[in-house]
């Protein structure tokens, strides 16, 4: 039952968090996928691979098997495979695991292998060389069809993802890969994961690289004169507020008013503070004041 109260409060979180266009980061190390004939030729024939651990997309596990890849310089052993088998053998890598292999590596999305280069495999005494196959994975977010919708986002689109924290950061260029098969999480590998300082549970932002996204009706921004609520020493720009008359109140609403060096916002009561609306108000020291008067 307790499991049961978990997974509801997980689900719940996790359907609140794309409403604002939150999504679950997930950093993937070096890995293989192999087809049926890679498989037989370095297992055995007929040999079925065995799960470790479920992964996050489902029908994908992690195998208990591990696998030698050698580049022309390097190689790195214990590589995990990935299940299930897939039509054509990859191996997926970093940008710095590429220089230890010595291949010049292209960044893809999985499965789009045409013209790479190639690598050998080995598993104790059997070694298989490809001839393409070896990538940098583009970086990407798995999402559900439902999920699109509240993201607004179309499959293949290319937005940017915000990261936050100490080494906070906006990748560009994320490819949006949407199926019915797809939970909603983005992959990035370890390279882009030490950049961002990534922690497991780590949650980003997405961002719409379009010119349509909602912006701040200036309407609804009002300077009030406040005399009664100086600080002592307080610049002269802070003795105004703004009157924001809006039930969601975002970072991008917050953003215009401070640039107008304003630095008290009064908002109706009942206004809900996304949390990167609340991230910004701590960063910047904004007042915030919740106005009763104020009609939505």
């Amino acid at each position: 039952m307790n499991q049961d109260i978990t997974e509801t409060i997980r689900q719940v979180v996790k359907k609140a968090m794309v409403e604002e266009s939150f999504v679950e980061l997930e950093a993937s190390g070096r890995h293989v996928h192999l087809s049926r004939e890679a498989i037989d030729y370095l297992f055995g024939v007929g040999y079925q691979l065995t799960i470790a651990k479920e992964l996050s997309q489902p029908g994908q596990f992690a195998c208990k098997e591990r696998i030698t890849i050698k580049g022309p310089k390097g190689k790195f052993e214990n590589v995990v495979i990935l299940g299930p088998e897939r039509k054509a053998s990859q191996v997926e890598v970093s940008l710095t695991d590429a220089v230890v292999l010595g291949e010049k590596v292209p960044v893809r999305e999985s499965g789009h292998i045409e013209g790479t280069p190639g690598i050998t495999l080995i598993h104790k005494d059997r070694e298989l060389k490809l001839d393409e196959g070896l990538i940098a994975a583009k970086r990407h977010i798995h999402v559900s069809p439902e999920d699109a919708e509240k993201l607004q986002v179309k499959n293949h689109e290319m937005v940017q993802v915000k990261v936050f924290g100490e080494r906070s950061l906006i990748f560009d260029e994320v490819v949006i890969r949407i199926s019915p098969n797809y939970r909603t999480f983005m992959h990035i590998d370890f390279d882009e994961a030490n950049a961002c300082g990534f922690k497991k549970g780590m949650v980003v932002k997405v961002i719409k690289k379009d010119c349509n996204q909602p912006s701040v009706d200036y309407n609804q921004i009002k300077q009030v004169s406040q005399p009664n609520q100086q600080v002592e020493n307080e610049p002269e720009q802070n003795k105004t507020a703004a009157e924001l008359n809006k039930k969601i109140i975002t970072e991008s609403d917050l953003q215009k008013i401070f640039l107008q060096k304003t630095y008290h916002v009064l908002i109706p009561e009942n206004s809900i503070i996304t949390p990167l609306a609340e991230d910004y108000i701590r960063k910047h020291k904004l007042e915030i004041q919740r106005h009763k008067e104020i009609k939505l």
